[in-house]
């Protein structure tokens, strides 16, 4: 949709969430959309261990003009160095 391709290429920071299993860890992350891939960019840590283990993920941005105007884009995949 036109509306989803143009809210992902015109935001900076999204969430991304993953699991282990028994905890679910959503955080913000700086990325890039080239019209078909998500790349973020990270240090190592707490994610990127869990990621790396179970590599389906789910990304949310979204865009806030004010309290009753808002969009929002969220979006499921599988994680990859």
């Amino acid at each position: 949709m036109p509306e989803i391709e143009h809210l992902l290429s015109k935001e900076v920071i999204g969430r991304i969430g993953c699991t282990d299993g028994k905890m679910v860890y959503v955080v913000p992350i700086s990325y890039a959309y080239d019209g078909e891939y998500i790349y973020c960019h990270t240090h190592e840590g707490l994610k990127i261990d869990i990621m790396r283990r179970h590599p389906d993920v789910c990304f949310e941005v979204d865009h806030l003009q004010n309290m009753a105007n808002w969009q929002s884009v969220i979006a499921w995949g599988t994680f990859e160095e």
